[in-house]
């Protein structure tokens, strides 16, 4: 009989198998909270950004390119989730202006809405 993963923990780690799958659970657990919590920071500091009036492209564009990275380490959701369409689109948009250029009020509000909307969602 060839079992290489129990004579492994017996012989080589001496750890019991429920030590060592509790382990990698809890590890990935940490690194799921981790994403959740990047995540959290880059919504909240957009919104707030845009509450303060920060409202140039060079200003703006960092934190929502921020904000997709951190969108996009969550494996679960799928690609067409509403929050990470609407922000490739806004960046998109920024993409196309002037590193000067300034969000108008309606501009800045459509946006706020839209990335509340994204992160109650």
């Amino acid at each position: 009989m060839d079992c290489p993963a129990p004579i492994n923990r017996l012989v080589t780690t001496g750890v019991p198998a429920t030590m060592e799958h509790r382990a990698a659970a809890a590890s990935s657990m940490t690194s799921s909270a981790a994403v959740v919590t990047e995540c959290t920071q880059n919504f909240i500091t957009a919104m707030d950004s845009l509450k303060l009036n920060m409202i140039a492209v060079d200003q703006v564009h960092p934190l929502l390119s921020d904000l997709a990275t951190s969108l996009n380490k969550w494996t679960f959701l799928p690609p067409d989730f509403l929050g990470k369409v609407k922000l490739k689109e806004w960046i998109a948009r920024l993409s196309k202006m002037g590193a000067t250029y300034e969000l108008t009020k309606q501009q800045a509000r459509q946006l706020h809405f839209d990335l509340e909307s994204s992160y109650c969602n």
